[in-house]
């Protein structure tokens, strides 16, 4: 379902098919950019993710919460 989803947004902003010698890899190159930058922003999201687990994993260590329980 979100394939499609994705299909009908694409197909709102996209290029319109160019004419001429090149149009088959200009259309080719901007597919290539599109899944490069899908790809691109998928790393970037989960270096994100990684970096705000292992912050939420110390602070959950060395907080006032944490050391009460420990000694109470």
């Amino acid at each position: 379902m979100i394939d499609i989803t994705r299909d009908a947004a694409e197909s709102l902003f996209r290029h319109p098919a160019a004419a001429g010698s090149n149009a088959a890899k200009l259309e080719e190159f901007r597919l290539r950019q599109t899944i490069r930058m899908r790809k691109t922003k998928q790393d970037e999201r989960q270096e994100r993710v990684e970096k705000r687990g292992h912050a939420d994993a110390s602070k959950a260590l060395f907080s006032p919460a944490a050391r009460q329980q420990s000694h109470g």
